[in-house]
């Protein structure tokens, strides 16, 4: 082998050694980098922090006096130089940090060791008891010799032979003497609980029973007198129906008989009495669960207390401020109970069927409860106001659970409080129902309820009264801004609501005002007034009825407005008197008392108010009032006559006026609708008499035949022949008609006018005066000329053929009337002129003067000059 060979054969080998070496050398302990952070980074935040709060502090300092400042200052510098102390500790340990972190990563290592090292003695531990399940009995070498020598065991024990079976007269005899033990037992002991008086023995048990609890039987194994009781069955005997798992069972008389060899039979009754209300508590917790789960999700929140043994739960949440809280728990009479908590009432404890375990039946023990207490809240709240003075039969209990609210005669809703939600429910559909029950849910104060239900029983009044009313075909007139002071003077205080209502034909202004206040409502007859951006009552009488029985009758609404229109009407009489400034006096009857139709008379100066010749000065007014709004009212003027015998000619040929002449008096009637100023009907009544005497008078001053005169027509003979009627219509307007042969039909209109504007006198003289002139007319007027009125006073002739024209016109020349007949073409030189009439222009005979271009003639002569002037032209 070469030298070479030897070498690279050292060399292998001695690497292999190296491998060796390296691969059994421990494992390098791991290094911990977790939670470092590098020095540099604790340094630059430090400085960013210290120059933040120099900053800060710089800019706050000026707002600060001079202590303040001094004081900050102070603070920042410590607080600094602590914080740079810590940062120079951290620099000097940093020197060694390499060190340190190798430490670090030592101690992480062994103690990861010593949770190996206490991880594998625990599960050596665990091996060991695991082994004693497995673990063989020793070998019973005794016996084995006996039965290898003998070939069988000479004692029959060890259990491996069964003993004899018991006959049934053993097995009742030593229960029968178990029995008698146990009864002499617990007859002669003074150690059973007041809970355990009730027992019963039988089958050599004693069963002690604990109503609504459990049963429990116990027995004993001697009958030795000091012979411990041990527990042999355990039962539960409350609804809902409950089994003992075998699990607890075994608890149960392993703790169970414990208690009786230290405590006796008081302690089991206390171990076994909390066992029971602990799983009562247990039942209830998981009743409720479902509950606020099921129905009264939302409404109910539910707390368990395992370690006080109590539930509390939350119920009402919606309503503000009457959510309340009621807690189950043990009572000091050591039962299961429920402490009510709430917010508005004192607290209370309640006890709870503790044979019947239910949570729906305990809340809603709490539930009615508490309704109960809400709305004895609202009756006592409601007795102890004055509304209950006013209005003593508007909340009425029906039951712990409900109210009774009479809101009108006809509309009842009763007040009840919903389980689930605690709301208060008002019965009924209405609007101002709903808007009352939401403002009672929105109250925290149960004290101001009565006054929601008082003023929804006033607007529901108000209400009714006005559906009712405009049923009836009244108007419902919604006035605002009524003066508070007006109401207050005119209706009283405590008005709480308002209606004004009125009947279509009433004049503005005019109500029926219907007042609902605490006390009463009451009826007035109102007028109102504008003033000042609102209204003010001018006017207010009292009705003296009774409001509720009118306003909710439809026979005495009607009389209502028939009483209401006569009281206005009679009121504007006597105003429309007052507006004159006539004093008037008030004139009752005979009896001391009128009736509700039954007015005074009203008894004034007539003088005072026109003068009339033919009146004396004192008239009385007697107002009938109408029974019904159909019908009218009737107003009665009397009085007499200064001049009754110029109305002896005078047709009175209505049922409306009555004279009587022998006596000298009149009596006038009138039937005015509601409202009516009768006033301005009685002087035109009177007015319309005093022209039928001045027409008499009128006519016989001019020897005028008069055929008939009445209030509303007259008729007269003007002419031979002639006659004419006058008649009178509306308010005193007077019309003239003429027979179809009266002359005068040509210039009715013109006559007309002169009667409307001038009246009778210049009626009769231009009759008189213009009928010659007619008379003519109606012999010229033809096809081919044409006889023109163009007032009463002027006409003119117009000749076609001849293209003549002749005026005509009536003038008055001392003192009496003249007719001046002219040519109208004399002045204009372009039109003809009546040339053939030259002579009749210059004639001067007795009664005619000549004119040159016209003739003046006396009015009797008209008609004969007026055709010579005719026959002249047409000539």
């Amino acid at each position: 082998m070469s030298v070479s060979g030897l070498n690279a054969g050292d060399a292998s080998s001695q690497q292999i050694v190296q491998q060796k070496a390296v691969l059994l050398q421990p494992p390098s302990i791991p290094h911990i980098t977790e939670n470092f952070i590098p020095l540099s980074v604790v340094v630059t935040k430090l400085v960013e922090s210290t120059f933040t709060d120099l900053v800060n502090l710089l800019e706050t300092l000026p707002a600060s006096n001079d202590l303040t400042k001094k004081r900050k200052l102070f603070t920042f510098l410590i607080h600094s130089r602590q914080q740079y102390i810590k940062l120079l500790v951290l620099g000097q340990w940093a020197k060694n940090a390499k060190d340190i972190s190798t430490v670090i990563d030592v101690v992480a290592w062994l103690n990861g060791q010593a949770n190996c090292f206490s991880n594998v003695v625990m599960q050596l531990q665990m091996v060991k008891q695991g082994l004693g399940g497995a673990r063989l009995r020793n070998p019973d070498i005794p016996t084995a010799l006996e039965v290898y020598v003998l070939g069988k065991p000479r004692l029959s024990s060890f259990n491996f032979i069964p003993p004899k079976p018991l006959t049934p007269r053993q097995i009742l005899d030593a229960l029968h003497d178990l029995n008698v033990l146990l009864s002499l037992r617990l007859s002669f002991s003074d150690e059973i609980p007041a809970q355990f008086r009730k027992y019963k023995i039988a089958n050599g048990r004693a069963t002690f029973t604990v109503e609504g609890e459990f049963e429990v039987d116990l027995g004993i194994a001697s009958d030795e007198p000091n012979a411990r009781f041990f527990l042999i069955d355990f039962r539960y005997i409350f609804k809902p129906e409950s089994t003992v798992t075998p699990a607890i069972r075994v608890t149960l008389e392993r703790v169970g008989n414990d208690i009786l060899a230290t405590k006796g039979l008081k302690g089991l009754y206390d171990y076994l009495h909390n066992l029971t209300l602990s799983y009562k508590l247990l039942i209830l917790n998981n009743q409720f669960g479902k509950l606020a789960n099921g129905i009264w999700a939302g409404t109910l929140s539910i707390n368990h207390f395992p370690e006080r043994q109590a539930i509390a739960i939350s119920y009402w949440a919606e309503p503000p401020g009457r959510k309340s809280v009621a807690e189950f728990g043990i009572l000091q009479s050591r039962l299961l109970g429920v402490r009510w908590l709430p917010r508005d009432f004192p607290h209370e404890t309640f006890s709870i069927d503790q044979n019947d375990i239910s949570a729906q039946t305990a809340l809603s023990q709490i539930l009615i409860y508490h309704i109960q207490q809400l709305l004895s809240t609202i009756y006592i709240e409601y007795t102890a106001s004055q509304i209950y003075s006013s209005l003593p039969t508007l909340i009425t209990p029906v039951d712990d659970l409900k109210l009774r609210i009479e809101l009108t005669p006809s509309l009842t809703t009763f007040l009840t409080v919903e389980h689930l939600t605690g709301r208060m429910i008002l019965q009924g559909s209405t609007g101002l129902i709903q808007s009352a029950e939401k403002t009672l849910n929105a109250q925290t104060d149960l004290n101001l309820a009565p006054q929601i239900l008082c003023n929804l029983r006033h607007l529901s009044v108000q209400r009714e009264i006005e559906d009712f009313a405009r049923s009836l075909d009244w108007e419902i007139i919604k006035v605002s801004n009524i003066r508070a002071e007006d109401i207050r003077q005119q209706y009283g205080t405590g008005i709480r609501q308002l209606s004004t209502i009125r009947q279509r034909d009433w004049m503005p202004a005019w109500f029926v005002a219907v007042t609902v206040s605490d006390s009463a409502i009451k009826l007035w007859l109102t007028q109102l007034q504008p003033a000042d951006n609102g209204w003010r009552i001018a006017f207010s009488e009292a009705i003296d009825k009774n409001a509720l029985d009118i306003l909710y009758s439809r026979q005495k609404m009607t009389a209502l407005a028939s009483l209401a229109s006569a009281k206005i009407t009679f009121r504007v009489i006597a105003w429309c008197l007052e507006e004159r400034g006539i004093t008037y006096e008030l004139v009752h009857p005979s009896s001391s008392q009128l009736s509700e139709f039954e007015f005074p008379s009203l008894k004034f100066d007539f003088k005072s108010v026109a003068n009339l010749l033919w009146v004396k000065s004192s008239v009385k007014l007697d107002f009938i009032a109408g029974t019904s709004p159909s019908e009218k009212s009737t107003v009665i003027v009397t009085g007499t006559m200064e001049q009754a015998a110029a109305l002896k000619s005078v047709s009175m040929n209505t049922s409306d006026v009555e004279v009587d002449v022998p006596n000298g008096t009149f009596s006038l009637k009138f039937s005015v609708p509601p409202a009516s100023e009768v006033l301005n009907q009685m002087l035109d009544r009177l007015g319309r008499i005093e022209g039928a005497i001045n027409f008499i008078k009128t006519l016989q001053s001019y020897s005028i035949e008069v055929q008939e005169v009445s209030l509303s027509r007259a008729s007269f003979v003007y002419a031979p022949g002639l006659t004419m009627v006058i008649s009178i219509i509306g308010d005193a307007q007077m019309k003239l008609s003429l027979e179809k042969s009266s002359p005068h039909r040509r210039i009715q209109y013109f006559l007309q006018d002169v009667l409307d504007n001038d009246g009778l006198k210049p009626l009769i003289i231009l009759l008189d005066a213009t009928l010659p002139i007619l008379k003519a007319a109606s012999i010229i007027d033809s096809d081919e000329v044409f006889f023109l009125p163009r007032s009463a006073k002027h006409f003119r002739i117009m000749y076609q053929q001849q293209q003549h024209a002749i005026d005509i016109e009536l003038r008055d020349k001392d003192r009496r009337k003249m007719v001046y007949i002219s040519d109208a073409y004399a002045e204009n030189p372009e039109l003809v002129k009546a040339e053939k009439c030259v002579s009749i222009w210059n004639t001067s005979a007795p009664g005619v003067v000549g004119l040159e271009v016209g003739v003046a003639c006396e009015v009797s002569g008209a008609d004969e000059l007026l055709l010579r002037i005719h026959n002249a032209i047409t000539s």
